[in-house]
């Protein structure tokens, strides 16, 4: 039939009807769901009751204003069902309402710009002065300029100054990439679970970073792109770029972080470079350059510092001589330190200070074999730093000319053993047969410095064989026997082997003989001298 209006909705409703039994004291009864005065028609013994006047509602509470008289379901309430629009719904909705079936925004301009088909969300507040204020939108509209589906959904929120214009913070493109504008604070408050879980249809997952200019370069966060089952860090290959190359950081699988090359062993690396922090507690270098610079700033001292079962063994630092900062190399009170102005190479303690007249070059179980020298050692005999100064005694001069007698030519055993015939001749002493010299004298050879005597303590330990382990940096060994060596019996193990090797100082014995010889003939030409006078 003709109406006047919009075109009627079809609608439909369903009616609850709710019963109660009255007691002549109750007032209060729970309905099956929540209503107001408005939307029920309560009926007590067939009568209708006046809303607001005979009865309110609370929720599911209905309260008479007097209590029903005694009856078995003499009350009864009829939920009414909610109104057909025949209406166009309002533009403002201001009581809280539910959807249950989804709701559709459609924009009905047709076009395929990028950002067209724009369908928002506006979250607005009012402030204390009544004043409406924009406070956040959700958006969806469409990403790219072609004839398709693609989207990007939006997320802006107002900093204070926007006005009714939100700014964008969170855009999830079409691709699936979620673009952050500002910061990114993420907090699980304890829980066990992650935070981020980034995902893909691929083997391997990856978060892009990047700043607001095209100007800086991005970086790329992904796992097994480029080194399987591990974390990487990757710069773009130019600024503003979308394109990622080898990384410039890695987190093996291993728990190795690799920085500049993704070989976690680049020790063995002929050309490139790279670093391995190993998760075996080491780290390992490679450059075309100096692989470790040090650079200690300010005051001088260790540069670094050598560690054993967390006792220090030993350090490398700089020390200031000469209004200069020189090396130094020590353990706790023996090292050197290297001058380049005089060049020379100085003795010192663990602080790189000079460490005069207390520190041997090698020992009788450990000896150099061979120094090259220009010149001679240069041996200290200023008068001021001496005592004692005598003339041989006739024992001494008897020693003396006993030894002089004791000079022979020989071999060196290990010399032979390792050449053969080709092994040299060399010239000199025995110092046993230097002992028994002065033995002989009534003098003890222990108590001069040109004869030397030194015991040690030797004990072999079998070492064994290493498999090579390329991942962790193990090269293969054979097994060997090691030979350890004690200074004193008190440190020695048991079944440590004694040794014993005695020595003279050359330049001393000679000195010795020498000083006798000169004395024999002075006392020969005073003879003579008698003689002929005679």
């Amino acid at each position: 039939m003709p109406y006047l209006g919009n075109e009627p909705a079809v609608a439909y409703t369903s009616t609850t009807k709710d019963s109660f039994s009255g007691d002549a004291s109750t007032t209060d009864f729970t309905m099956s769901k929540s209503a107001n005065v408005n939307a029920v028609r309560v009926v007590v013994e067939n009568v209708v009751q006046d809303p607001g006047v005979a009865y309110t509602c609370s929720g599911t509470t209905l309260t008479f204003t007097s209590a029903p008289p005694t009856g078995t379901n003499n009350i009864y309430v009829v939920h009414l069902g909610p109104p057909a629009a025949t209406v166009a719904p309002p533009s403002t909705i201001n009581n809280p309402t539910t959807f249950t079936g989804g709701v559709t925004l459609k924009n009905e301009t047709p076009e395929d710009t990028d950002g067209g088909r724009e369908s928002i969300v506006t979250f607005q507040g009012t402030q204390s002065g009544n004043e409406i204020s924009t406070l956040a939108q959700i958006q969806a509209s469409h990403d790219g300029t072609a004839d398709d589906q693609k989207a990007d959904l939006i997320f802006k929120t107002n900093d204070g100054s926007d006005g009714a214009s939100p700014t964008e913070r969170v855009r999830i493109d079409s691709a699936g990439v979620t673009s952050v504008s500002g910061s990114l604070t993420l907090d699980n408050s304890g829980q066990s679970q992650s935070l981020v879980s980034v995902g893909g249809g691929s083997t391997n997952a990856a978060m892009s970073l990047r700043g607001s200019t095209a100007s800086a370069y991005a970086w790329q966060i992904s796992t097994n792109a480029y080194v399987a089952s591990a974390l990487e860090f990757t710069k773009s290959t130019a600024v503003g770029g979308t394109t990622f190359s080898t990384p410039s950081m890695v987190i093996d699988s291993s728990g190795n972080v690799l920085v500049g090359t993704t070989d976690a062993a680049p020790w063995g690396l002929s050309s490139g470079s790279g670093a391995a922090i190993r998760q075996e507690g080491f780290g390992a270098f490679a450059s075309t350059a100096a692989p470790l610079e040090l650079n200690r700033v300010g005051s001088d001292g260790n540069l670094i510092n050598f560690r054993k079962n967390a006792s220090t063994v030993g350090n490398i630092g700089s020390v200031n001589t000469s209004s200069a900062s020189r090396i130094f190399i020590s353990n706790v009170n023996t090292g050197f330190h290297l001058n380049g102005s005089t060049q020379q190479i100085i003795p010192c303690n663990g602080t790189g200070a000079k460490n005069d007249n207390a520190i041997a070059l090698g020992n009788a179980s450990g000896r150099f074999t061979q120094l090259f020298a220009t010149n001679s050692s240069i041996n200290t005999s200023d008068e001021n730093e001496k005592q004692n100064i005598a003339s041989l005694t006739t024992a001494e001069i008897t020693a003396a000319t006993a030894i002089s007698k004791l000079f022979k030519t020989y071999k060196w055993k290990d010399a032979v053993t390792a050449k053969g015939d080709d092994a040299r001749t060399h010239t000199g002493v025995v110092a046993q047969q230097v002992q028994s010299a002065m033995s002989d004298a009534g003098l003890d050879a222990s108590k001069y410095a040109f004869w030397c005597s030194d015991t040690w303590w030797e004990k072999d330990v079998e070492v064994a064989a290493v498999e090579a382990d390329e991942e962790k940096g193990v090269e293969a060994q054979d097994a060997y026997t090691r030979t350890d060596t004690y200074d004193t019996q008190e440190e020695a193990p048991e079944g440590a082997t004694e040794r014993t090797r005695m020595g003279v100082r050359y330049p001393e014995l000679l000195a010795f003989i020498s000083a006798a010889t000169e004395q024999r003939l002075t006392s020969i030409e005073a003879r003579l001298t008698a003689l002929e006078a005679g």
